[in-house]
């Protein structure tokens, strides 16, 4: 999703609503953090680390203007399970500085536990609780607990995307998408999508609502097929900002996406081990005990270290089950590991554009700037995509993949012909994600390699999806993406946003692909809404999954 233009919204907004309709998400957004409201009950934490180890200690940095708080430690799995606690606590409100989204909160640490050895590796919710005369507040923190011994109990890791989870939450003023400052959209351009969004980013502040636990039943992204007539939108938008919920978190974080696999991995006896992506930079050999890696939802970023330690990790003989969707970014980590840098739609402004070292510059992995297609570690690369199913985006789109080689041993038992639409009615291919330039010979797709695919990338199944969002002028239609996407990925790729460099991209695929890889295997699924699908119960789609867990694992 590009950043929001609130300027260019309002006149999309004016020009498509009917007279007298209420406000939409994007009239109404703001960006999540604390209350301006001096007698606001409200509590708001976050751990000292990403990620820990059994026997290590967990730190949380907790402000509330509650005069009393505690908190309990929930398990995430197959099962939710609480398995610590603390009450009693003395409150104590702490301020923000200007700039937190960038420099992070700096609150001293509250409480603190050790993680018995006991504890299984997951992904563990703080549920921090705030109480005044009788009423209570809640806000959630969350951490991954690794193995202590990696491989060891599971050759199986799931690596959680947090760069991408960071790069959505806006708490205290923004995020990769959304700044709260204000912006002159009379100015250059270039100085306007600069300040548009936030490059750098803590991880010492809290994650946004909605980023770690949201409703059962919150509505996707991913939409039913657009009846005729009908005006285009947003709903889960507008549902996540009318109900408290940062907007942003509709389309990233641990309970929309990364939970949804990681449970379903352990319901089916598959014993995952967590890590976060932070661990891959933290730990270059963290890896190096497993025989597979899945990852997972919406995994658009990653830092060019945590890539190298994955391609290294394939080379080797490893092998990768990607079952998510639009790989696009890379990111800079600095601060220990404690700052994200990405500049994104603005890489212009990024003071290591011109870095000799290629792994400091920050933007698009396709683009000419840094030139590393995704596709030879990833499987797919993600402005060969991107959108279906959403708003004006492709909003009839199939929703499934169309199966090209039925025969594949990925889709062994599955029940799949040539032709069969996977996933239809899910939707699986819908909101983001992931394509190869291709072409077609005798009936089957073939990857051209003008994107950087290497020699013997299968396409599996493909569909057809797009960069540019249509407005057909009924009333009420809120386009929000319009031709943002489009443009970008026009310059980045080209080198200069012409019509003919659009004509290029502007029409992509989802693809599924298969790839062998120096000693090991990579299967791509290339669509955020894989997590989904096994959520629901997809048969076929649960078929797959078994089939590459089950060889990948050997």
């Amino acid at each position: 999703m590009q950043p929001v233009d609130l300027a260019a919204a309002a006149v999309t907004v004016e020009r498509g609503s009917a007279e007298g309709q209420w406000l939409t998400w994007l009239e109404r957004i703001s960006a999540d953090g604390p209350s301006t409201d001096p007698e606001a009950l409200e509590i708001w934490g976050y751990t000292d680390q990403p990620s820990y180890a059994p026997g290590e200690t967990v730190g949380l940095h907790v402000s509330t203007s509650a005069p009393i708080w505690g908190f309990e430690v929930w398990r995430d799995g197959h099962t939710f399970e609480k398995v610590h606690e603390q009450r009693g606590l003395a409150g104590a409100h702490h301020p923000v500085g200007d700039d937190v989204v960038a420099s992070g909160c700096g609150w001293p640490q509250g409480a603190s536990f050790e993680i018995p050895t006991g504890w299984a590796s997951g992904g563990y919710i703080v549920v921090l609780r705030g109480e005044r005369d009788g009423q209570e507040v809640t806000q959630d923190a969350f951490f991954v607990l690794r193995a202590a011994e990696p491989g060891r109990g599971s050759k199986l890791a799931m690596v959680a995307a947090t760069y991408t989870w960071q790069e959505y939450n806006d708490w205290g003023g923004g995020c990769g998408y959304f700044s709260d400052e204000y912006v002159d959209h009379t100015a250059d351009p270039l100085e306007v999508r600069e300040k548009s969004f936030k490059p750098r980013l803590s991880f010492d502040r809290p994650w946004s609502r909605g980023m770690i636990r949201t409703p059962v039943g919150a509505p996707r992204l991913a939409q039913p097929p657009l009846p005729v007539g009908a005006a285009v939108g947003i709903p889960a938008a507008d549902w996540a900002i009318s109900n408290g919920y940062s907007v942003w978190t509709i389309a990233s974080g641990w309970a929309r996406y990364d939970a949804l696999t990681f449970r379903w991995l352990e319901a089916n006896g598959y014993q995952p081990d967590l890590l976060s992506q932070w661990d891959l930079d933290r730990d270059p050999a963290v890896l190096d005990q497993y025989r597979i890696v899945v990852t997972t939802g919406h995994d658009e970023y990653w830092s060019a270290g945590g890539r190298s330690v994955l391609e290294g990790f394939i080379e080797r003989g490893g092998r990768y089950a990607r079952l998510g969707g639009n790989i696009v970014w890379q990111v800079r980590m600095e601060d220990g590991l404690r700052t994200q840098v990405c500049h994104k739609y603005a890489a212009h402004a990024d003071p290591e554009r011109n870095s000799d070292d290629i792994d400091r510059r920050t933007g698009a992995f396709e683009a000419h700037y840094i030139d590393r297609p995704p596709v030879t570690t990833f499987g797919a690369n993600g402005l060969r995509g991107v959108y279906s199913r959403m708003g004006g985006l492709s909003p009839r789109g199939a929703g499934g993949f169309i199966v090209y080689r039925p025969d594949h041993w990925a889709f062994a038992g599955a029940d799949l012909y040539y032709g069969d639409v996977l996933g239809g009615d899910v939707p699986l291919v819908g909101f983001e994600t992931d394509g190869v330039d291709y072409t077609f010979r005798s009936g089957l797709p073939y990857p051209t390699g003008a994107d950087g695919a290497p020699e013997g990338l299968e396409i599996l199944a493909l569909t057809p999806v797009t960069l540019e969002e249509e407005d057909h002028g009924q009333a009420g239609n809120l386009i929000s993406i319009a031709d943002g996407d489009l443009a970008f990925a026009a310059e980045a790729l080209f080198g200069e946003d012409t019509l003919e460099a659009r004509d290029r991209i502007r029409y992509g695929s989802a693809v599924i692909t298969a790839l062998a890889k120096g000693s090991g295997e990579v299967f791509c699924a290339g669509t955020t809404e894989w997590c989904h699908a096994l959520a629901q119960g997809d048969a076929q789609v649960e078929t797959i999954t078994r089939n590459v867990l089950d060889r990948f694992l050997g």
